[in-house]
């Protein structure tokens, strides 16, 4: 089977797993939104960034170095089990401690005390995803991202069923939040009880080992930190000096955010181990030749995204979220500009990390959430969502450009844009022509706009033929080898 193909189906399985899993979170935010209110939805919005501020500090890089650590001597059964071991134990350790701090700390803030108590519902939630990143690069490292897949839509059906339930029976934030946490750890439990047949989750404390993973992790696990300080400071800084009703109508658009960049970390999670083998073992025209092919993805992906956004934010959010969120359509035509850069930021920031070469980007983050938190501290008092919405698209565009040139520059690599530039002609016009046909059903203006959008790609030989019929092509092949699949 080709690297193409390997790529595509991975990805595929989970963009299927994602599909079906979005559409159960799309009917989660629809309850819960009508459910909770502006207000509600606001403190539900407030207690999952608060928590994730504390989840930034744990991360330390772990997740995505144990996916390049792996890649780099896949076939060594015993390092293999080493770092899946150490760096699990590692990352339950940390978890524990400091996301146990954060309801404690957050009884000090001016939060009604319904959405000090979701801070300690929510608390699992948080907990288990840390623990599942690591996981999750196992599945990625074996190819197993349909055990991924499965997991999620599972977590997120008892999600759905259990904010029926509270719907029905008239339960409150904290029962909701409680809800949240159960799927989130029935999530994790099918992956790590799936996992533990093919990888070592074995308790190991090795401190020797943590020097060394700590010693390369820290420039991502600080990247990260300023990366997320921006992602996440807004919806905080919101919520101190502006009503919990604000910050509902702005947390249900950044939710739409957050679903629609899950797609770019799917694909680059299945990327990372082959081109940090690539790079290791010094194959630099493989390297070069899939950042290319990757960056051309991305703005296949990106591009109709962001001109069916436009066209369609006002209707798809008051679908989902109903009346009282009219305005959230307005702010998402503004996100989703961010969500452009963040297809772009997440393909050049994983080509710098399998490179080994993470600290040269840390000038450009520190500069980029220095600029944007001051940004939040002046402009979010006095515009309030609307100040928040910009400084995001401008935060993520300058972390996508540095990101973009400096993985080009210290690897050497040539991207050749001229698919990239088709796809984006493709969803110009694609846009154009669906702006009249706005106002039929939007399940109709969808179809149309992905059928107008795939012929155009096609016409314009933004993707070649050669790869698709690479991608689809039902011929039989040999398969990867899964205990060593990066071979």
């Amino acid at each position: 089977m080709s690297l193409a193909r390997i790529l595509a189906v991975n990805t595929g399985v989970q963009f299927v797993g994602k599909i079906i899993s979005t559409i159960l979170g799309i009917f989660v935010v629809a309850i819960m939104t009508r459910h909770l209110g502006q207000e509600g939805f606001g403190m539900y919005s407030t207690a999952n960034a608060f928590l994730q501020f504390f989840a930034i500090l744990l991360d330390l890089g772990l997740n995505v170095m144990v996916v390049q650590m792996l890649g780099e001597r896949a076939g060594d059964k015993k390092y293999e089990n080493r770092v899946v071991s150490a760096t699990f134990t590692l990352r339950a350790i940390t978890a524990f401690i400091i996301l146990s701090a954060a309801p404690i700390i957050g009884l000090a803030f001016p939060y009604a005390p319904e959405l000090k108590i979701a801070l300690f519902a929510i608390w699992a939630s948080f907990f288990t995803t840390a623990l599942n990143q690591i996981v999750i690069g196992v599945q990625q490292r074996h190819l197993k991202m349909h055990v991924v897949a499965v997991s999620e839509v599972v977590g997120r059906s008892i999600l759905l069923g259990g904010v029926i339930l509270a719907s029905v029976l008239g339960w409150g934030l904290v029962p909701i939040v409680l809800i949240v946490s159960v799927g989130s750890t029935i999530n994790f439990l099918i992956n790590f009880l799936i996992a533990r047949g093919y990888a070592a989750f074995k308790w190991n404390v090795d401190f020797a080992f943590w020097k060394i993973v700590l010693k390369r992790s820290w420039p991502i696990g600080l990247a990260i930190v300023f990366n997320l300080l921006y992602f996440k400071a807004d919806t905080l800084i919101l919520s101190l000096v502006r009503s919990q009703s604000e910050v509902g109508i702005y947390g249900a658009a950044y939710r739409v955010l957050e679903i629609l960049v899950t797609l770019p970390f799917m694909y680059a999670g299945v990327l990372l181990p082959i081109i940090a083998k690539s790079w290791a073992t010094g194959d630099r025209e493989r390297y070069s030749r899939l950042l290319s092919n990757s960056l051309n993805a991305m703005m296949l992906m990106a591009a109709p995204l962001v001109a069916g956004t436009l066209v369609l934010a006002h209707r798809g959010m008051v679908l989902v979220a109903g009346n009282e969120f009219t305005l959230s359509g307005d702010v998402l035509r503004i996100l989703v500009l961010a969500v452009g850069a963040i297809f772009f930021s997440t393909i050049s920031s994983y080509g710098i990390v399998a490179l080994d070469a993470q600290k040269k980007m840390l000038p450009i983050y520190v500069a980029v959430a220095l600029i944007t938190l001051v940004g939040y501290i002046i402009f979010i008092p006095t515009y309030g969502m609307w100040a928040a919405a910009w400084l995001t698209v401008f935060s993520e565009s300058c972390v996508a450009l540095g990101a973009t040139i400096m993985c080009l520059k210290l690897s050497g690599a040539r991207w050749h844009p001229l698919p990239s530039f088709k796809a984006l002609l493709s969803a110009v016009a694609m846009g154009f022509i669906l702006w009249p046909l706005k106002d039929l059903p939007l399940i109709f203006s969808f179809l149309i706009g992905a059928l107008v959008y795939f012929l155009l790609v096609v016409a314009t030989r933004a993707v070649s033929k050669e790869t698709l019929r690479e991608i689809i092509s039902v011929r039989h092949a040999v398969p990867p080898k899964l205990d060593n699949p990066l071979q």
